[in-house]
């Protein structure tokens, strides 16, 4: 069995879900590093909070995971407010 884990909520969680299900996959599953409640299934996604989410992935033969990476103007692959500029 396969399960797709997104990691976090947030505003890309819906893009995520979407293209998961577009794609055919049954196993979807939202880790929410805010929610220490039990696990929830809205409409087959099911929401855990990150304790539940470590024993309940075991089951899986292969997890794939989601994340959403954010990068701001000026990061160019160099971090430049720490990069000390060498003076010719």
């Amino acid at each position: 069995m396969i399960a797709d884990v997104i990691l976090g909520f947030n505003i890309d969680t819906i893009v995520w879900i979407e293209e998961l299900k577009e794609h055919g996959m049954e196993n979807i599953i939202v880790v929410d590093y805010e929610w220490f409640e039990e696990p929830i299934n809205r409409e087959g996604i099911l929401f855990l909070s990150s304790i539940d989410a470590k024993s309940y992935i075991k089951k899986f033969d292969t997890v794939n995971y989601y994340k959403s990476m954010y990068v701001y103007p000026g990061m160019s692959g160099k971090m430049s407010s720490l990069i000390k500029k060498k003076e010719l």
